[in-house]
């Protein structure tokens, strides 16, 4: 499978002819103030953990969202959390459709203004094969992209992932990146998660290439905060092994973290957002250590500071473990590493100010505790 070039067509930022071109209205302040009574914003994998935040942000932004279920009992599991939460759910409805097959789609693009496509792959545990997420990624990614512009949809809002920028490449000092950089899929110790989000957007661009949609990609790092019911995702689930004392021991390991509010609070500005078009937004808010999540998750709750990890692991115990596990053998390039992002972009189109990563870590176990998932 041949590489990702650095910088694929379609990553920088158009021109304002481009934008005309694209039919991206103008509106006023970064679409501030306009009724969008409506407008339809088509949400892939509404039960998602990020894409229940967005939906929530969405109809509280007054749009009108048509969430992607594969089932219509996860319809109804989805409304039921996200009236909990304060939604207006006489604007949710929800289309059956699953990334897999080409059933449903252009049921679930017709009328939408807008497409926000969070569905994507993320498993606990990472296959074997570093490809083995490529199909259902990129080929989902194109069935929805598709779809949007056979409806004339006017922007779509990728979920994409610092995974698909940072990842694959050699050493650097300082190890900083931003939306010019591409993972290299073909890069020592690449994850399947990351191969499949890089090839995933790779195709997005390419897709919407020469069309009327506008593209915007969102790159969020390491998403925690708050989940809206049950749903976890994969991320929150390490702060949820964290709590019930799980990894007493952890990898010398720095990850990104940028809270998922924040991170729907994005989607809906890039929606209407003029400079967004065409554009690559990274969305991060800092990078702590296992053993940092550890420590604030402790400092917030000490009834569970017993339980937080107490030893970061020697680096030459991670190297050994990865001559038979695949898991330590993507840990190994990243140990010791901080990565550093450029989030001025996303800050300045968008609006944005992050929380910190404590705020995301602690609100995480926060609505655990509170939920009861623990």
């Amino acid at each position: 499978m041949s590489g990702v070039p650095r910088c694929p067509a379609g990553l920088r930022s158009v021109t304002a002819s481009r934008m005309a071109a694209l039919g991206v209205r103008r509106t006023e302040e970064e679409g501030g103030g306009m009724d969008r009574s409506r407008d339809t914003v088509l949400l892939t994998g509404i039960g998602g953990f990020i894409a229940r935040h967005v939906a929530l942000a969405l109809l509280h932004a007054g749009y009108i969202v048509r969430g992607t279920v594969r089932s219509r009992g996860a319809a109804d599991r989805v409304r039921a959390v996200l009236a909990a939460a304060g939604g207006d759910i006489t604007r949710l409805d929800f289309a059956v459709a699953d990334l897999t097959q080409d059933d449903g789609w252009d049921a679930a693009a017709r009328g939408c203004r807008y497409v926000v496509h969070t569905a994507s792959p993320f498993p606990s545990r990472p296959p074997r094969d570093k490809f083995a997420l490529v199909p259902v990624a990129r080929e989902g990614t194109l069935r929805v992209i598709e779809a949007a512009k056979r409806h004339g949809a006017e922007r779509v809002v990728l979920t994409s992932s610092t995974a698909a920028i940072a990842y694959g490449h050699p050493p650097r000092i300082p190890a900083l990146f931003d939306a010019s950089d591409v993972s290299d899929v073909n890069g020592p110790a690449i994850s399947s998660y990351a191969v499949s989000k890089t090839l995933a957007e790779q195709a997005a661009w390419a897709a919407v290439e020469g069309s009327q949609v506008s593209l915007c990609s969102l790159n969020p790092s390491f998403v925690l905060g708050p989940p809206i019911g049950a749903e976890t995702g994969t991320s929150v689930r390490l702060v949820l092994a964290m709590m019930k004392g799980q990894m007493p021991v952890v990898p010398a390991l720095s990850l990104g973290v940028v809270d998922v509010r924040d991170v729907a609070a994005a989607h809906v500005a890039a929606l209407a957002a003029d400079r967004a078009a065409g554009r690559r937004l990274i969305l991060w808010a800092g990078a702590r250590s296992l053993m940092d999540i550890g420590a604030a998750i402790g400092e917030a709750h000490p009834s569970y500071r017993r339980r937080m990890p107490r030893l970061a692991l020697p680096d030459a115990a991670v190297r050994l473990a990865a001559r038979v596990s695949s898991g330590a053998a993507n840990i190994v390039p990243e140990l010791g590493v901080q990565k550093q992002f450029d989030v001025s972009p996303a800050e300045t189109i968008l609006g944005l100010r992050f929380r910190s990563p404590e705020e995301a870590i602690t609100a995480t176990a926060e609505s655990l505790i509170r939920q009861r998932l623990i």
